[in-house]
């Protein structure tokens, strides 16, 4: 199958038959509102991205197969490419501009298909909606048909980003047109764009403060320094360690539970943040300062072990090696030290496209070839070496912009 053809609809119905029998027998699922049951397509669906099975949650309750906008690292799996251009997925180079994806993606509108799209490019690691890539706003414009909001609640505290198992509780989904064919034609890009972060912004935490469901599992904490990795208590780096409910910092002792409501509760110290969306946009309010403070970036360790990959156009990844990633301070690179005994540098100013695919593997792309920095060790945070790039990046930018 392609774009151009749908499978059949009995393939369709038993495919969406048998999703939602696997999804309902793990999640309580609630709709709260579906506007795509009486919607001709085309039109297009766009979804806050909360959880791995954020397509098929959507698109169990769709009547039309939806030809989702999916990183073109799945492709390079063998297996995953077969089912993904059986559906109708559509191939995009995250956080880079891709005028082939825009021609399938109009390609898709002539033959009367469903498009979804994930605005923020990325599955969020804290529960809150992160910004919207602004040519999503151009691209709707472009199309020029019916636009759908879909809402996931529940779907971030069933599986967080950073856990490694999956919590029984409440998955509510809502799917709202926001606008019909012709509504954006007298609004501008930035209108739209303002419009639409509205409409997609969903703050788990400030949800479940009101519902206060339960999600219910084994070892809730297990993995959490993937996310966190800066102690509030002494504010070292790195010291922090997960086992079963707890998540406890070896250099001060502080130590936290992390409760079925997907709160924290005191264990000894006064509890300093109530949920990992708060202490989690605290940490990185004080990496920031302690990156751009020059006196204080020698004490900012990157010394996880980890394999370094790398390709070109659509082929499949091959090892360059294991090794330790380090940074250089004040030439701003990034130094993978191979076990092998080569060095390979990347100015950070020329390392585009940074983001995380699952919760290991650190993609960018560096004089026209892929990357991908897998943190193999479980307990290992990608996220941590990714907000370290993200923000000197800005730095460097800005410092060229005054210069």
């Amino acid at each position: 199958m392609s774009i151009e053809k749908q499978p059949a609809k009995w393939v369709e119905n038993l495919l969406r038959f048998g999703i939602r029998t696997y999804i309902e027998s793990r999640s309580k699922i609630v709709i709260d509102r579906n506007d795509t049951i009486d919607l001709k397509p085309p039109y297009i669906i766009l979804a806050n991205h909360v959880n791995n099975w954020d397509p098929l949650f959507i698109n169990a309750y769709v009547p039309e197969t939806i030809s989702f906008i999916a990183g073109d690292s799945l492709f390079r799996n063998t297996f995953l490419k077969k089912l993904l251009d059986y559906v109708g997925a559509i191939p995009k180079a995250k956080f880079r501009n891709d005028t082939s994806t825009i021609r399938s993606i109009i390609k898709a509108k002539k033959h009367d298909r469903v498009i979804g799209i994930f605005p923020e490019g990325n599955r969020n690691w804290d529960g809150k909606t992160e910004p919207l890539m602004t040519a999503t706003a151009k691209l709707i414009k472009l199309l020029d048909i019916p636009v759908v909001i879909a809402t996931i609640r529940g779907g971030y505290l069933s599986h967080p980003r950073w856990a490694n198992k999956h919590r029984r509780g409440t998955i509510s989904i809502s799917y709202q047109k926001l606008w019909d064919q012709g509504d954006l034609k007298n609004k501008s890009t930035e209108t739209i764009h303002y419009q639409l972060t509205e409409a997609l912004g969903h703050n788990e935490m400030e949800w479940q403060a009101t519902e206060k469901n339960l999600y219910q599992g084994k070892s809730l904490a297990n993995y959490l320094e993937r996310l966190l990795f800066i102690c509030p208590h002494c504010e070292k780096i790195g010291h922090l360690y997960s086992e079963a409910n707890r998540f406890r910092c070896r250099a001060c002792q502080y130590e936290i539970e992390y409760t079925e409501i997907g709160e924290f509760e005191q264990v000894n110290y006064n509890l300093i943040h109530q949920t990992p969306l708060d202490w989690n946009q605290w940490q990185l309010n004080f990496l920031n300062s302690i990156l751009l403070r020059r006196d204080s970036k020698e004490k900012l360790m990157i010394d996880d072990h980890v394999k370094l990959y790398v390709t070109d156009e659509h082929k499949p990844f091959k090892l360059v090696s294991s090794g330790n990633i380090t940074w250089q301070n004040p030439a701003n690179q990034v130094i993978f030290q191979a076990d092998n005994g080569e060095d390979y540098q990347f100015k950070i100013e020329a390392m585009n496209g940074l983001n995380i695919h699952l919760h290991h593997q650190l993609d960018f792309t560096y004089e026209n070839k892929f990357y991908r920095v897998e943190f193999y060790q479980p307990r290992t945070s990608a996220y941590k070496l990714l907000k370290v790039l993200q923000i000197l990046s800005n730095a460097i930018r800005k410092e060229e912009v005054v210069s």
